[in-house]
Order: C-alpha cells, then structure tokens, then sequence
C-alpha cells in the first residue's frame, strides 16, 4: 500500500486547486498532479505536461474520480515506479 502526501498547492480559486502529490511506497515514488474542481471533480494526471495539455484541451485526464473516497482509493494502490 502507498502513502501519499501533498507537497504543493496552488490555488486558482478558493474552490478550485491543483496538487502536487507524492505517492511512494518502500521502494518506490512517482508525483501527479490533480485538478481538485470544486471537490466534485477530481482529475490525476501522470505528469505535469499531461496537466498543461488538459487545459489547452488537447488531452483529456489520465485518471478521473467524483470523489475524495474514489481519489484515495486510486492513490493508495496505483503502481508505482522508482523515479531517476
């Protein structure tokens, strides 16, 4: 099982953020970025041009959740790999 921890938060509205997550492992980690929309809609991506893409409309989310439950669920089992 992962842990997983928020390392970043940048706030586009009170409601509206983007995290920088660190989920790791005992021999592992790898960081997403999410789009928390509201608390309605939370939206993982695997790395941060995947994010820059999403809000040029070009790609959609690797991963979306409509809730929190949903979102640790993913974070706490999503493989993860060593980083360089």
């Amino acid at each position: 099982m992962n842990t997983f921890k928020t390392i970043d938060t940048e706030y586009i509205r009170a409601s509206i953020t983007i995290e920088t997550i660190l989920v790791s492992n005992k021999n592992s980690s790898a960081v997403f970025y999410l789009y928390n929309y509201e608390g309605n809609s939370y939206r993982v991506f695997a790395s941060h041009l995947a994010l820059i893409n999403f809000f040029q409309d070009k790609v959609e989310s690797d991963f979306h959740f409509s809730t929190e439950t949903e979102l640790d669920t993913f974070l706490s089992n999503v493989k993860v790999s060593v980083q360089n």
